[in-house]
């Protein structure tokens, strides 16, 4: 090798690299989901979800959901799935009122679609934090003297984290919960 080449070498070297260093893929904000149009509309949906159920939106909550939803529950009793109607009614239901407040963090994984590019699962982590009333009410024995407390207006803060996996489908170029709300 030339004294020449052995000056040029390092250099081309290191522009290789760099030129490699650019190909990294780009990331959606926030996540490590590869960023492309299609991805950001899918997240950009869930996070519609996660605000919606921040707020309480039971009707933003229908909006999103697919007219096929049907969840299954992860478990082989039948009596525990339902469809779009099952949950419109859940969501219109007192059980769902009674939450006052929710917070909720998704932490993306991974977003696998099928080959046609019309079905996504979508696959997180989240953290859930949400606000009922108390079981039932209850008297401590010094409350009955005028004592103590009772608890007939505390709220209880329960919380969640768990992997969850939310099935999207593209039906007339929007994106609609199919399954994992």
């Amino acid at each position: 090798m030339t004294r020449a080449m052995a000056r040029i070498t390092p250099w081309i070297v290191l522009a290789v690299l760099m030129g490699l260093a650019g190909c990294d893929p780009k990331y959606i904000e926030g996540t490590k989901i590869e960023d492309s149009d299609e991805a950001r509309e899918v997240v950009r949906t869930v996070e519609m979800y996660r605000k919606a159920m921040e707020s309480r939106d039971s009707d933003m909550l229908i909006a999103l959901a697919s007219k096929h939803y049907f969840e299954k529950n992860g478990d082989s009793n039948s009596r525990n799935n339902y469809d779009y109607d099952g949950l419109v009614n859940f969501l219109r239901s007192p059980e769902f009122r009674q939450v006052t407040a929710v917070r909720m963090k998704i932490v993306y994984r991974s977003l696998v679609f099928n080959d046609e590019h019309t079905v996504v699962t979508v696959r997180y982590h989240h953290s859930s934090d949400f606000k009922l009333p108390p079981a039932k009410y209850k008297v401590d024995e010094k409350a009955a003297t005028g004592d103590g407390e009772d608890n007939f207006d505390e709220e209880v803060w329960y919380s969640k984290t768990d992997d969850n996996e939310m099935v999207l489908q593209l039906e007339e170029g929007k994106w609609y919960i199919l399954k994992g709300m």
